[in-house]
């Protein structure tokens, strides 16, 4: 038996690096490094998150094409050029010389950070292991929750001993070393499927896609699109927000404590999905996660320690965000298969980002202007919203016969 399996750990390995370092410079670190940026340029912490939802907003037009060309002309290409640009792009960041110049290249970061963060490297998977994309998913999912632990006290301490600037120089160079990865793996061959033992260490099931009618397939890519745009809403307002939020309970210092739970509950979840629910059809952990961000935000109101509180929210909503990323690119192969992935993700991620793009902003400006509970009730309502979408999805493609019930065992299906 060719020995095949051992390549996906530098691969899943490059990329989780890779995964960490985008997410933790173009997302994680853009709350830490706000106040300071405000205050040089002398605007508002909003404004500066307005530019951030302006840039997902336009960078939600701008995924259906990134995602073709995934399919195009292969995901390590596009992943290559991308990183290359983000360093380039962090590098001019660093010496904009006014608010103006900020604002664009941030609003252009924003837009072409589709080409380097989890869908494209969702799309990578896709092509370079066919076989057994939902574990090499999880696996990478893994690595990467790791970011929110390692860039917000990395950013804080950037930022206090060589200021906002110079951070993003750093940035910068990590991104460099992300384009040399990512062409590295342009190289990488493709899993053959056919020469994968079928011991039962392995851990989950390949899923066979049901065949589908044009009508059905329709209904379940909108409500599934529905369902990722209002829980991303939802993720997106609060995580962006985290350490303000946890802020608001009086915890003072300790609040960068909870907040750094929030990466290994990330972990721990994605360990959960390798081994005890790696038989379940992916829907069934989309909506396990979609329940935890209800569950993770309902506790910011109610009443208790504040301590306690904050901790059991932030385990709990790292869960629920640990999980979403997984299914974000396993449950569309699960149910429309693996070809045409990209643009498949790219539609998906337009629908998520141009419903999202105003909720870190919107957040912000309903904290400033009302209080703190009542943007986290805002979005409690649209993680509600999103879990029903999900349900619905799940109910309608059961009765067609499509997915298993809910509560059924799981079972095995084995691509031929």
């Amino acid at each position: 038996m060719p020995l095949i399996r051992p390549r996906q750990v530098p691969l899943v390995a490059a990329l989780g690096a890779t995964q960490i370092i985008g997410y933790g410079s173009i997302y994680y670190a853009f709350p830490i490094l706000a106040p300071a940026v405000a205050q040089e340029f002398q605007v508002s912490e909003p404004f500066l998150f307005g530019l951030l939802s302006a840039g997902l907003l336009l960078g939600g037009f701008a995924a259906p094409t990134l995602g073709r060309l995934l399919d195009r002309i292969g995901a390590g290409r596009v992943m290559t050029m991308g990183s290359f640009a983000m360093a380039v792009l962090l590098i001019l960041l660093a010496w904009a010389p006014n608010i103006h110049a900020f604002g664009a290249l941030t609003i252009l970061i924003e837009i072409l950070s589709f080409a380097v963060l989890y869908d494209a490297a969702f799309a990578m998977l896709a092509q370079k292991r066919p076989g057994e994309t939902r574990k090499a998913i999880t696996r990478l999912t893994l690595i990467a929750g790791f970011a929110s632990t390692i860039f917000w006290p990395l950013s804080g301490m950037l930022v206090m001993e060589i200021g906002w600037r110079e951070t993003q120089l750093v940035f910068a160079a990590s991104h460099l070393l992300c384009a040399a990865l990512h062409f590295k793996m342009t190289t990488t061959p493709v899993m053959d499927t056919l020469a994968l033992p079928t011991d039962n260490a392995a851990p989950g099931p390949a899923w066979v896609p049901a065949v589908m009618t044009e009508a059905v397939a329709l209904r379940a890519f909108l409500l599934l699109a529905l369902g990722f745009a209002l829980t991303g809403m939802a993720i997106s307002a609060v995580t962006v927000h985290l350490v303000e939020i946890l802020r608001s309970l009086h915890l003072g210092e300790a609040a960068y404590l909870a907040a750094m739970v929030l990466g290994p509950a990330q972990v721990a979840v994605r360990l959960m999905d390798a081994t005890v629910w790696r038989d379940r059809h992916p829907l069934f952990i989309a909506i396990l996660s979609a329940a935890a961000i209800v569950t993770a935000i309902i506790l910011l109101l109610l009443p208790g320690p504040a301590s306690l509180i904050a901790f059991a929210f932030a385990a709990i909503m790292g869960a629920g965000a640990g999980l979403s990323s997984i299914v974000r690119g396993a449950v569309p192969v699960a149910l429309f298969g693996a070809s045409g992935l990209g643009q498949r993700l790219g539609r998906l991620a337009a629908i998520r980002s141009i419903m999202g793009a105003s909720s870190p902003f919107l957040f912000a400006w309903a904290a400033a202007a009302y209080s703190m509970s009542w943007a986290v009730g805002a979005a409690l309502a649209l993680a509600v919203a999103g879990l029903a979408a999900m349900v619905v999805l799940q109910q309608n493609l059961q009765r067609n016969g499509i997915v298993p019930p809910l509560r059924s065992k799981p079972r095995v299906r084995i691509t031929a």
